[in-house]
């Protein structure tokens, strides 16, 4: 994040669809992959990854990751820790859907 390559799915997504499929450059390595970890395998993050590898501990992990964002991120994937949902209100699993009923 700090160097400005942090992407999150919809990102990712938004970049692969637009620098790489929609694009002249070249779309697969030499192996015929489509990859989208150029970012972060770039030497400068790997070195810095490494770096901090080194000395990351269950102590320490908050203050040389961002674990709370990686967690925030997980979350909202998967449709938790939205603003404005109230995850404690009763709710029908039988609803219908105009389009399929």
């Amino acid at each position: 994040k700090e160097k400005g390559l942090h992407e999150g799915c919809v990102e990712q997504m938004y970049r692969l669809f637009h620098d790489r499929l929609s694009s002249d450059a070249p779309l697969t390595d030499d192996a015929g992959r489509i990859r989208m970890d150029d970012w972060e395998m770039r030497d400068d993050v790997q070195d810095e990854v490494t770096r901090l590898w080194q000395d990351i501990s269950t102590e320490n992990v908050t203050s040389c990751a961002d674990i709370d964002g990686y967690w925030d991120d997980f979350y909202r994937m998967f449709g938790f820790r939205i603003s404005g949902v109230d995850y404690d209100a009763d709710i029908s699993p039988e609803v219908k859907i105009p389009s399929i009923s």
